[in-house]
């Protein structure tokens, strides 16, 4: 088997997964999936229906591969599990996907806990909560034989809380964890406050990856257009809000940058996920220009931003990203992965064949780079027979 490393996939998880493996004392406030009363199922937390996460959402989730009118019938079913694809909820259904498509290893992330964070109502629930997602889905990769990797669910509202569990999880066989674009603090992700976690995953030579997530309304960057009246077919602008979708992400990765972040920890690797890989030439270019003008007396890092990127920071593409080979060309093939987000609808399920569109005019060592054997070093991943 070919060395092909899917770095974002996602899991489904089960709608009682936080009722079983939260402490006890949260059991009766976890979060959870439920029937309403309208046949539609709810994402409940804390006893409360989700603001941010629809009926329509929860059908839609599992979308990937489908027509529009198959999507559109599950998302207006509002039914959750009915809707899920079997490789989303079983690891044995997940390896015999990973086989047909002749992938080696999976990275996997979570669906619900992209969403659920944002309505949380503190940290300590929203840490509980985290850790329990994370004992399910070290179970759920246990007997893979490593072709499916665990990343721990970090919330960052008590970084040295998050720090213990990164040291558990990754003990219990996780390959790092993640974070998302917000924190509970308002301070920015660099800032020496969370140094803890960045100082644990650099101790566990592990990487932190940054994932796209719901923010809470207070922290979203996208409701400055909030109260207009957008065309009736489209009420909740997806589209717009899903092209605006990687900058909560740039902006939390920019952080680490203005705080120095990478000086402070010269052994820490982050990763930075669902957001395009497009943007890190002008980024790395715009960083660097800003870093050396007049406004050099605002950072206080000892090298370029540039040097940090290429050293130490990795970004997953998109398989269908007509601009990749430019960005390997302009950074290095060394820095990018590739990802499916399978089974999320936002993208087209033809990954394979759009990946080997997009690397087929690279050279041999930098295809195998993107392909798999950077995922493979940056989680210290078997590699197969």
């Amino acid at each position: 088997m070919a060395l092909l490393v899917d770095a974002d996939g996602h899991v489904l998880e089960p709608p009682d997964l936080w009722s079983r493996y939260v402490e006890p004392p949260w059991r009766e406030r976890a979060i959870r999936v439920r029937r309403g009363d309208d046949g539609r199922d709810v994402l409940e937390i804390d006893g409360r229906p989700a603001r941010l996460t629809t009926s329509e959402m929860l059908g839609g989730l599992g979308g990937m591969g489908r027509t529009l009118d198959e999507l559109a019938a599950a998302a207006l079913s509002g039914r959750y599990a009915e809707n899920v694809p079997p490789a989303a909820v079983d690891p044995h259904a997940r390896c015999a996907l990973l086989d047909r498509e002749g992938l080696s290893h999976a990275v996997l992330y979570p669906t619900l806990g992209l969403q659920w964070e944002a309505e949380a109502p503190d940290p300590a629930y929203a840490h509980a909560h985290a850790c329990a997602y994370n004992r399910w889905i070290e179970e759920f990769t246990a007997g893979s034989g490593g072709r499916l990797v665990a990343v721990a669910h970090l919330s960052l509202g008590d970084p040295v809380a998050a720090a213990a569990e990164l040291r558990r999880a990754v003990r219990a066989g996780a390959r790092g964890g993640f974070v998302l674009p917000f924190t509970w603090s308002g301070l920015p992700h660099g800032h020496p406050h969370h140094d803890p976690v960045w100082a644990a995953a650099q101790e566990l030579d592990v990487p932190i990856a940054i994932h796209t997530g719901v923010d809470p309304p207070a922290r979203d960057l996208h409701r400055r257009f909030d109260g207009v009246t957008w065309p009736e077919a489209v009420p909740q602008a997806i589209w717009y809000l899903q092209m605006l979708f990687p900058q909560a992400v740039q902006q939390a990765f920019s952080t680490f940058f203005q705080f120095a972040t990478f000086d402070r920890f010269p052994r820490l690797r982050v990763v930075v996920l669902e957001s395009g890989a497009g943007w890190l030439g002008f980024w790395m270019d715009r960083m660097d220009a800003l870093a050396a003008g007049p406004l050099r007396v605002t950072m206080m890092l000892r090298e370029r931003p540039s040097d940090y990127v290429r050293r130490q920071c990795w970004i997953a593409a998109d398989p269908d990203e007509g601009t990749l080979p430019a960005m390997i060309a302009y950074v290095g093939a060394d820095r990018f992965l590739w990802a499916s987000d399978f089974p999320h609808a936002d993208h087209a399920g033809d990954y394979r064949a759009e990946l080997a569109e997009h690397t087929r005019e690279l050279a041999a060592d930098a295809r195998r780079a993107i392909e798999g054997e950077n995922a493979a070093r940056l989680y210290r991943l078997a590699l197969p027979a």
